[in-house]
């Protein structure tokens, strides 16, 4: 029970916290390690599961944390059972006794490592010398070439001939440079291209035309860029000064100025037109049986709603979100949300179309699945959607990789705070049946929030702003 336990635990842990907090290390919030020893666990279960009402209930520590923390609102987690946060609480446990942690983290710290090992203390001393002498040793050497350069340009004017060639020497720098960024520019491509998501077929229906407009766009870009660097630099090789030839006066050429409008102009047009007919095949695709998921972006995280029996969202509230539940839907007020299903994992069924409804909670993010092609921006106060069918499960997928462990995911494609690299949510392609099944188990919102709770929080959050909006 308690291997279970921990390993549900760390399923969580990566699903919910991640993306805030670090066993060892502060991440936005504290670092968690040997928590269940600073805190009991009723005071943990409520923190976990509404920080802010233990804050405005006065708790001492609640209140000096978030004071602490710059009054950064942590994220609700009502959703979560007793049972599935004190399977949190053993997976930080269990890693918090990992000797091997303790002595990783001890080993990322220079002053720690020195005073332990004499030896590493010498080796460290020995290489930060060989570092100075090497600084000084490139100093003095730049310093001659100065001279000689300066004792070759006196001699030049002495004879009243120049000794250096500084043309020919530009001419052949830049013959080097194209043939040594030519060189970086394609291994680049091959040997690091293989790892692009692109290099697999896009596991959404909309995703072949997607990808062959853009192998198309990168092949005539690809050309060009060869194209005009090839010219760029073999230009001035070959014309470089010379005292033999004078250059040629050439004020304008209007038949090649038209040439090399019209061409790029008409090569840009096509591109253009046809990435807006794709973009509107795209997004204006038949949606009659679509199923609707709300994807909800927050920092750092993401929840998904989805519809009960009714196949219907419940409406929501920014007013209530943080007072009913997290995500600001009140299942005692509004009757689609009564069986609204919340996830801390995106679960779509394979070959069904669905659409994800996106909405943020407090700045922009970006919704990101780059193996199924889909980006949209996720704004506050503006809810905006993209429609698709996943044809791959994730089984497939990991059987055309080649690679067990392989997870579709769902990242944050903006800039969005000091935590934004780790929001992510892992995102899961099954079986209609196995979608059913899954759905099945989830926890329903009904269940976050009490209906006297939602209530006199929500009267009391309404009061506030309305205060507020008087000053």
């Amino acid at each position: 029970m308690f291997a279970q336990s921990v390993e549900e635990g760390e399923k969580l842990f990566n699903a919910n916290c991640v993306s805030c907090h670090a066993i060892n290390e502060k991440v936005v919030g504290p670092a968690l390690k040997d928590v269940h020893k600073r805190r009991d666990e009723k005071w943990l279960l409520s923190w976990i599961k509404n920080s802010q009402k233990m804050v405005k209930s006065g708790d001492a520590t609640a209140v000096a944390l978030y004071k602490e923390y710059n009054e950064s609102v942590m994220t609700s987690f009502e959703n979560l059972s007793d049972n599935q946060i004190k399977s949190i609480v053993e997976y930080v446990k269990t890693e918090s006794e990992k000797p091997a942690a303790t002595a990783a983290t001890a080993s990322t710290t220079p002053s720690s490592t020195s005073m332990d090992d004499p030896a590493a203390e010498t080796t460290s001393s020995m290489r930060g010398k060989i570092n100075w002498m090497l600084v000084i040793i490139v100093v003095l050497l730049f310093l001659v070439i100065g001279l000689v350069l300066e004792i070759l340009n006196m001699v030049g004017e002495i004879r009243g001939k120049e000794v250096i060639n500084w043309s020919a020497i530009n001419a052949g720098l830049c013959i080097a440079f194209l043939v040594v960024g030519m060189i970086a520019a394609f291994w680049e491509l091959f040997a690091h291209g293989k790892f692009s998501v692109y290099t697999v077929d896009a596991a959404a229906e909309h995703g072949a035309e997607y990808d062959n407009m853009l192998w198309v766009t990168f092949a005539i870009t690809g050309v060009m860029f060869v194209l005009t660097q090839v010219l760029l630099f073999w230009y001035a090789f070959r014309y470089k000064q010379s005292n033999k030839r004078k250059a040629l006066f050439f004020p304008d050429n209007h038949r090649l100025e038209f040439v090399w409008t019209i061409i790029p102009a008409i090569v840009l047009t096509v591109l253009v037109v046809r990435g807006l007919k794709v973009w509107n095949d795209i997004m204006n695709v038949e949606k009659t049986s679509a199923m609707n998921v709300e994807v909800y972006g927050y920092q750092f995280g993401w929840n998904a709603r989805y519809t009960g029996a009714d196949g219907k969202l419940g409406a929501h509230d920014f007013r209530a979100i943080g007072v009913v539940n997290a995500l600001g839907v009140d299942p005692y007020k509004d009757e689609k949300a009564k069986d609204d299903i919340v996830s801390n994992e995106l679960y779509l069924p394979v070959g069904k179309q669905v659409t994800l409804k996106f909405r943020a909670k407090d700045v922009i993010h970006s919704a990101f699945l780059p193996h199924f092609r889909v980006q949209m921006n996720v704004v506050p106060g503006l809810p905006t959607q993209f429609t698709f069918t996943p044809t791959l499960t994730t089984a497939e997928m990991r059987n055309k990789k080649q690679n067990p462990k392989f997870d579709y995911i769902l990242l944050c494609n903006k800039i969005c705070g000091g935590a934004h690299y780790r929001m992510k949510m892992k995102v899961v392609v099954v079986s209609q049946s196995e979608y059913d099944k899954w759905l099945a188990t989830q926890t329903k919102l009904v269940d976050m929030s009490t209906p006297a709770a939602a209530e006199n929080n929500a009267q009391a959050n309404v009061s506030s702003i309305k205060n507020l909006a008087s000053k």
